[in-house]
């Protein structure tokens, strides 16, 4: 997958372990913007963006945006719980900060 980290200006090739690497070691955020927007199964939110980041080493949080809207909600997760959560290779652009 590329992805381009704005903080370097340059465009790498990674994978979905290099992201987790990043975000876990060297405290970077993944901005994954999706192709159409997302909603969740009780109809509530609606984003079209997810900015996951570390909280430390072992947990996660993932915000929502809708176009230049930052949303209030987030989720949090465990390392165990990116295998079903995080999906990067579903995203259209994945960003660096």
């Amino acid at each position: 997958m590329k992805a381009y980290d704005l903080i370097n200006k340059v465009e790498l090739e990674v994978t979905t372990k290099d992201l987790i690497d990043l975000m876990k070691e060297k405290n970077r955020q993944v901005d994954l913007i999706l192709y159409e927007k997302k909603t969740d199964e009780d109809g509530y939110l609606t984003w079209d963006a997810e900015h996951w980041t570390t909280v430390d080493s072992k947990r996660f949080m993932r915000c929502y945006s809708l176009g230049d809207r930052q949303l209030r909600d987030y989720t949090s997760h465990n390392i165990y719980d990116l295998k079903n959560d995080f999906k990067p290779e579903e995203a259209k652009e994945i960003q660096i900060n």
